[in-house]
């Protein structure tokens, strides 16, 4: 009974979109707002999870991060796929085994770049601090940028270190 009421109307939907010269899959706006978590493609927990070469730790230092890229560049995401504080302004940790070969202090502006894009619609441009070097005893030596994103919402970011690339995609919710 319901399948013969809908039936009028799906052809009536799908008559509209051919003779608008509309494809089914392209009625959405392409740049339309994400409005929550669900609606970007935010990184999730690669299976088998990347385990970063010693001396460095199996785990991620904070709670619930997951390690993600490979031996060559990798840094701690967070497993909900949200980050809140890369909008107020937060330090992004950087690690690769060719970083640095012994001491930190043998490089202290390591060449780390770092972009992001907002996937969901135009944004200003974003801020990153140069590169500099860390270190502490829970995840050993590591590079470091400031991120300041100039509104919340989905962002990919991508890096570059010495021939290796990363790119991930965060969900950055508002206040």
């Amino acid at each position: 009974m319901h399948q013969k009421s809908l039936t009028p109307l799906f052809i009536l939907l799908a008559f509209a979109a051919s003779s608008a010269g509309c494809r089914p899959d392209s009625l959405a706006p392409i740049n339309e707002a994400v409005q929550t978590l669900q609606d970007c493609p935010a990184t999730q927990p690669p299976n088998p999870p990347f385990v970063p070469p010693s001396p460095w730790p199996l785990q991620p230092p904070g709670e619930g991060e997951f390690w993600y890229g490979e031996n060559g560049l990798w840094t701690a995401l967070p497993k909900s796929g949200s980050w809140r504080q890369l909008a107020l302004g937060e330090k992004f940790w950087w690690w690769s085994e060719g970083y640095p070969a012994a001491d930190v202090s043998q490089d202290p502006t390591p060449d780390l770049s770092v972009t992001a894009e907002r996937l969901d619609g135009p944004a200003a441009s974003f801020h990153v601090s140069e590169a500099t070097n860390g270190y502490h005893s829970s995840f050993n030596q590591a590079m470091l940028v400031g991120v300041e994103l100039p509104e919340p919402g989905c962002w990919q970011f991508t890096a570059q270190f010495e021939g290796s690339q990363l790119a991930f995609v965060i969900w950055v919710p508002g206040e």
